[in-house]
């Protein structure tokens, strides 16, 4: 299979994205390249650029100092001269002294660069993923897998290695010129008859090394072409196996009361089972491409010295000159032999460009948003022939509904109907369906989920989320920590934890309350924000938000009958389509 087929594979993404060309895909890692090297920072990105290379001409004109150094030091150990052995020492340690700061200097400065790059890059794929709610969609439609690794591991990797690559090809550009000179001034033409006429072509070191080289670059790609697809699936798998070691930390407590342990070592041991296996297959891989390296590189090590010791023993070279071509045979196939040492690396990095890419598919992909979402100035919610569409082919219609200032709505129905959908809907979480969704672009519309989200933090900053904490005295927290029923922890208010796995279900959604009545919202969306809590809890829940709040627009999704009372319409879902009505608190309304 040739590497072109093993870079389209994995970047098709799994849902209904169209497959592209390999020149669509190049594109793209053009605009990857240069989104950063033309963006505000293209003078710290241009000036490091150019400084690495002129430290890589210094390293290179260094090494040629050093191959100098070589033929004059064999000269002198072959003539005996004693009296020159220290200076060419003295001599010696300071070029490698100067090569030594030189590489350090390209280490720092290349490291800083790529960190920049990688902070741009980062902060821009942060930003898309976050920017109406992109990260929301594709974890609804499942578009595409770990995008966090994507962000977090295949663009550090991008940006820490695609430098090398490119200095690495610009450097095997320099030296294979500058030490092909010198081995085309140390070279004897080779001579050789063609239909009785002889033939002369000067230079035959120069060709011996390119004729290794070419040998040797399609002996690594022949026996490395599997290394890229493998590495690609490496990744995949890693990343599976991350995610469902992190979905156990995750639930640990349910999977305890289940007793399930046993089932989830058995789901991780299947997981790095793909990872094992895999891995067997890129070792192999990587096995070939060793083997072959070493091999080539022990014949680089002896062919010099094979093609050059005749021209020593005829005297036409002196000992140095014999260890100095040598050495320059040495860098001029190391350098010309970029591709193949680097081969490893490049597969790396067109498995990386290739999931950066799939992840750019998915953040790019215009999508048909068949529910329109429009902010107008009212304070009216209402919908106009909503229906919502799910992936069974099913679908439920709502038709028109509105809410007006001050009404409450009680949205019920049987258990899976779409009662949390239509919540998203009114969010603009749930694009697919038709119709129309007005809702106002004034005063503040909060919406509550089944299961609060806790960022990891200190209590306050849980509670505050996601305004900051320093707007809201500590006095204020604690006040409604007792008017909740949760005054136990005002003394935790400023202690850091994961408090999403510290609190039990019911005092999450007491903590809801609190911070329902921190931001006093104009309209507040319930998605059964009291399951979690005992009866008592559930009613003391809708008391105390009325009591704080009676002019708030709300809409409930509940299952407990004694909940509905404190409404006053009620929206009921079924296959059928939905049907709307008042409820009168004196009367026993049917809802």
């Amino acid at each position: 299979m040739s590497m072109s087929n093993h870079t389209v594979k994995e970047a098709r993404p799994q849902a209904g994205l169209p497959s592209v060309s390999t020149g669509v895909r190049m594109r793209h890692l053009v605009k990857l390249l240069l989104s950063y090297w033309l963006s505000s920072d293209w003078p710290y990105a241009w000036g490091g650029f150019v400084f690495l290379l002129s430290n890589q001409s210094i390293i290179i004109y260094i090494s040629v100092l050093s191959n100098n150094w070589q033929h004059t030091f064999y000269d002198v150990v072959q003539n005996k001269q004693v009296d020159l052995f220290f200076p060419l020492l003295l001599k010696f340690l300071l070029i490698n002294g100067c090569w030594a700061f030189a590489v350090i200097l390209n280490l720092y400065v290349n490291g800083m660069l790529a960190m920049r790059w990688r902070t741009f890059l980062t902060l821009d794929y942060v930003t898309r993923w976050l920017k109406n709610n992109a990260f929301h969609s594709m974890e609804r439609t499942g578009l595409i897998d770990n995008p966090d690794q994507r962000i977090a591991e295949d663009i550090k990797e991008f940006t820490s290695n695609v430098l090398g690559i490119v200095l690495g090809f610009i450097g095997c550009i320099t030296s294979s010129i500058t030490f092909g000179y010198i081995l085309w001034n140390t070279a004897s033409p080779i001579m050789f008859l063609i239909g009785g006429y002889q033939v002369s072509i000067p230079g035959d070191m120069l060709w011996y090394s390119l004729l290794y080289t070419v040998l040797s670059t399609v002996a690594i790609i022949w026996v490395g072409r599997p290394l890229i697809g493998r590495t690609m699936q490496q990744q995949q798998f890693e990343a599976n196996f991350r995610f469902g070691l992190i979905y156990v930390r995750r639930n640990a407590e349910q999977i305890a009361f289940l007793n399930a342990a046993p089932t989830e070592h058995l789901s991780l041991r299947q997981a790095f089972g793909q990872i094992k296996r895999n891995y067997h297959r890129v070792i192999l891989a990587q096995m070939g491409i060793n083997a072959t390296q070493h091999l080539f590189g022990n014949i680089s090590q002896m062919l010099p010295l094979f093609l050059v010791i005749p021209k020593y023993f005829a005297g036409a070279l002196t000992f140095g000159g014999v260890m100095a071509a040598r050495d320059a045979f040495s860098h001029m196939t190391s350098s010309l032999s970029f591709f193949y040492q680097a081969f490893q690396s490049f597969a790396q990095q067109i498995a990386n460009v290739n999931r950066i890419w799939a992840f750019d598919q998915v953040l790019e992909q215009r999508r048909d948003f068949g529910i329109k979402i429009i902010k107008e100035e009212s304070d009216v919610i209402s919908a106009r022939n909503l229906r919502l569409d799910f992936y069974h082919s099913a679908s439920l219609a709502i038709g028109d509904w509105t809410i007006l200032p001050g009404q409450r709505w009680v949205v019920v129905g049987p258990s899976g109907i779409g009662k949390s959908s239509t919540m998203r809907a009114i969010a603009g979480l749930w694009p697919d369906g038709a119709g129309v969704v007005q809702v106002p672009s004034q005063g503040l519309t909060m919406f509550v989920p089944q299961r609060l989200y806790l960022p990891i933090g200190t209590l306050k900053n849980a509670i505050c989320f996601p305004g900051s904490p320093d707007a809201y005295d500590d006095d204020q927290v604690i006040s409604l920590l007792s008017v909740v029923g949760l005054e136990k922890h005002a003394q935790r208010l400023h202690e850091s934890r994961s408090w999403a796995d510290e609190l039990s279900p019911g005092e999450q959604q007491r903590l809801a309350l609190v911070r329902i009545l921190l931001y006093r919202p104009d309209r507040l969306v319930l998605d059964e924000a009291t399951s979690a809590l005992d009866p008592a809890n559930a009613l003391h829940f809708y008391t105390t938000l009325l009591e704080r709040l009676p002019s708030v627009t709300l809409i409930s999704v509940v299952h407990d009958e004694r909940l509905k009372s404190f409404h006053t319409h009620c929206l009921r879902l079924a296959t059928a389509g939905a049907t709307q009505s008042a409820l009168d608190p004196e009367e026993e309304t049917v809802c």
